[in-house]
């Protein structure tokens, strides 16, 4: 695992955390290493074959992060900007790439982190 996708994976990790206000876990898949899993997987690399395909592994986290975005959107301070959560979220259904879901938690995260200062 590179420093990139590291970082990367604990954005996808600090997303969930923010929208459901809590800790590192399982739970909400609050944990980076679902985003791992699947951006390994996707190189080919399977050194969890308990986890099951990249695509099982690319829904699961595509099903977290479309469950944080729909909670952003119902959630104050982040249901000021309701539409743009409901929008990145229907972006979701057309992905089939963690650098392309990427592109969606980024952008959800840094408008968190923007309506959390105001």
């Amino acid at each position: 695992m590179s420093k990139d996708e590291y970082t990367q994976a604990m954005k996808y990790e600090m997303l969930v955390r923010n929208v459901y206000n809590c800790q590192r876990g399982m739970r909400n898949g609050a944990d980076l290493c679902f985003m791992q899993n699947a951006m390994t997987m996707e190189r080919g690399e399977t050194f969890a074959k308990h986890l099951g395909s990249f695509e099982k592994q690319f829904e699961k986290v595509k099903n977290y992060i479309s469950k944080a975005l729909t909670k952003a959107s119902k959630t104050t301070p982040f249901s000021k900007e309701s539409e743009f959560f409901i929008t990145l979220n229907n972006r979701l259904e057309y992905l089939s790439s963690t650098s392309e879901l990427m592109d969606i938690v980024n952008l959800g995260l840094d408008k968190i982190i923007t309506l959390k200062k105001e």
